[in-house]
């Protein structure tokens, strides 16, 4: 290992030029149906996040003892947002809606992270149950309407590919292969 190498802190070895973040030097786990349907997952997290103008800091299918994968957000903003509520609600749909698209069925189970998260969202702008699940239903159905979008579907696509491949993209990554395919949409 040359001294260049040696001499990079952490954070350094784990980014690349490409904004690619290699996991280990082992081998990689096998591609399986669960791996694939996470990567749509938190691709669809990503991709919703990007179209609404959030920024990401990196999306991983790395599995540890918590969840199979995730998307971390950004602070900072793109644009501005028009209703703070809906862009984190759709956002947070966002995952199951992808992974349903590819799946043909909706994950409920695999998603409870993300629906704590919408139900404690939508009991601080609604009250009742039927309120409640009526919101949230409509927001699912805008989710899946926005996914539907041109270049959603092929930017999450490109997105899980990459995550299959390397397992880990920063966010410079996910939004340069989201910005790609919407300039040819």
């Amino acid at each position: 290992m040359s001294k260049k190498v040696k001499d990079m802190d952490n954070k350094d070895r784990n980014e690349s030029v490409e904004g690619v973040i290699p996991q280990s030097e082992g081998p990689k786990p096998p591609v399986d149906e669960q791996m694939i349907a996470t990567a749509y997952h938190e691709a669809g997290h990503a991709v919703v996040a990007l179209s609404l103008g959030r920024t990401i800091e990196k999306c991983t299918i790395v599995r540890n003892s918590l969840r199979l994968g995730a998307v971390q957000l950004g602070k900072g903003r793109n644009q501005r947002q028009q209703d703070f509520f809906e862009t984190e609600a759709m956002i947070l749909l966002g995952g199951l809606a992808s992974e349903a698209k590819h799946t043909g069925h909706y994950n409920w189970g695999g998603a409870q992270q993300d629906l704590r998260s919408l139900r404690r969202l939508t009991l601080a702008r609604v009250k009742t149950d039927q309120q409640v699940e009526r919101l949230e239903r409509r927001l699912l159905d805008k989710t899946v309407h926005h996914l539907e979008q041109p270049g959603h579907w092929a930017a999450i696509e490109i997105i899980v590919a990459e995550l299959i491949r390397v397992q880990s993209i920063s966010g410079r990554s996910a939004r340069h292969h989201f910005d790609e395919v919407m300039k040819r949409a």
